[in-house]
């Protein structure tokens, strides 16, 4: 069943059909969705999603090198997040933000990523707009991406 939506000059129909160009990957065999927000009169391309797609593949990349890496870390004992947890293992990153008992107040994923590099690496805590805080971030959650999120589980 199709219905105007306030805003959209197009009918419904015609929008569907210019997605039909658009390509979509999944990655499982599970039905998923995909949400575009746009304010004002914009113009959302297959372009666009590339460009999108993209520059999250760099990010994730570069946090899977920052991941495996205690020199990028700022460790001082050469020791990098994957040898405590191996391919994002057991980071669980769908149930921030949590009560973390380590640093006793609710913390967010980059919380406890700097709470790693602090303790077990022996090293400095990255500033929260830190390229190499960001990248990490980016490839654990991508660890576990399609995975519902279930804040302050586990």
């Amino acid at each position: 069943e199709f219905s105007t939506m306030n805003g959209v000059s197009e009918d419904v129909t015609e929008m569907i059909l210019n997605l039909k160009g658009v390509r979509f990957k999944l990655l499982n065999k599970k039905p998923d969705k995909i949400f575009v927000q746009l304010k004002g009169p914009k113009e959302f391309t297959a372009r666009d999603l590339q460009l999108w797609q993209r520059e999250e593949k760099k990010w994730i990349d570069e946090g899977y090198k920052n991941y495996h890496n205690a020199k990028a870390l700022g460790g001082t004992i050469g020791i990098s997040c994957d040898m405590c947890h191996p391919d994002g293992s057991n980071t669980h990153p769908e149930t921030y933000p949590k009560f973390q008992s380590q640093t006793k107040k609710v913390a967010l994923l980059r919380d406890m990523i700097n709470w790693c590099i602090e303790n077990p690496l022996k090293g400095k805590p990255l500033a929260e707009n830190d390229p190499v805080l960001r990248s990490v971030e980016a490839y654990i959650l991508s660890t576990r991406k399609g995975t519902a999120l279930e804040a302050g589980k586990h």
